[in-house]
């Protein structure tokens, strides 16, 4: 089950704004649905004979498709997975942890057989659920009998389809505060003071820098080591956002949001 990507464009909108209520960051802002490079390494499935294969999920596994719970080893958010086929084009899956369910997903492939959907609703992450749906294209079929789910697949884009991490900024005076729906908080300084982060497993503290009246960099860290660096960019219009992650890793991450309020 793909939650990885879950949640990249999740924390999309952990934005700060400026200068009181002129501050083109004040507001709800919501992410645009993300759309994934075409050389994307393509998942691949197989499903028959009772027994449902993915060798290229994290980590792999071969378990019985037949609805009830089975036993996975090495993934952090779950120990269970149960599989049920529901039609010639449809596949459900429940992930638990501890017994309780943490991911439900719901895969189901197009009439032509060129398109596979996955609406993943998402219990773990945050106070409320979150639903992330995604849309893959044929790579190539799978074997002949197998279930249509089988095959190569590449996802092409991906959306937080309940807005769960929509965010609201706010300034007053030189303090920039920040809530999203996910429940992640904190209130900071626009002149790179260090501040609590609340509501993550992923950060335990902030800091904000002003560029000028359009940017902002956010530096996120965990246990005293920054762990994300973002740049947020508003457009001359105030309605659009243009976000640059870096992991510190290497990993960078670019996307656009828009204001909803």
């Amino acid at each position: 089950m793909k939650t990885g990507n879950a949640l990249a464009f999740v924390g999309l909108l952990s934005l700060p704004s400026l200068c009181a209520a002129q501050s083109v960051f004040n507001g709800t802002w919501r992410p645009d649905p993300q759309t994934y490079s075409s050389t994307r390494k393509p998942d691949v499935f197989d499903l028959a004979n009772g027994t449902f294969d993915c060798q290229t999920c994290a980590p792999p596994y071969r378990i019985k498709a037949d609805g009830r719970d089975q036993a996975i080893s090495g993934n952090p958010y779950y120990d269970t997975l149960s599989i049920t086929v529901v039609g010639d084009r449809s596949v459900k899956k429940i992930a638990k942890k501890g017994g309780n369910t943490v991911v439900e997903s719901e895969m189901v492939v197009s009439e032509d057989g060129q398109k596979l959907t996955e609406r993943q609703t998402i219990y773990f992450m945050a106070p409320r659920p979150i639903e992330f749906t995604t849309h893959s294209s044929r790579v190539s079929p799978g074997s002949g009998g197998a279930h249509q789910i089988s095959g190569t697949w590449r996802m092409t884009d991906g959306d937080v389809s309940n807005h769960a991490e929509d965010t609201i900024f706010k300034v007053n005076g030189d303090m920039l505060a920040m809530s999203d729906r996910m429940g992640r908080s904190f209130s900071a300084k626009l002149d790179g003071t260090e501040a609590p982060y609340n509501g993550s497993d992923e950060f335990t503290s902030v800091s904000l820098r002003m560029v000028d009246d359009h940017t902002i960099e956010e530096s996120d860290k965990k246990g005293g080591k920054v762990a994300k660096l973002s740049r947020w960019s508003v457009a001359p219009d105030g309605k659009t956002m243009h976000v640059r992650f870096d992991d510190t890793q290497g990993h960078v991450q670019e996307q656009t949001g828009r204001k909803v309020d």
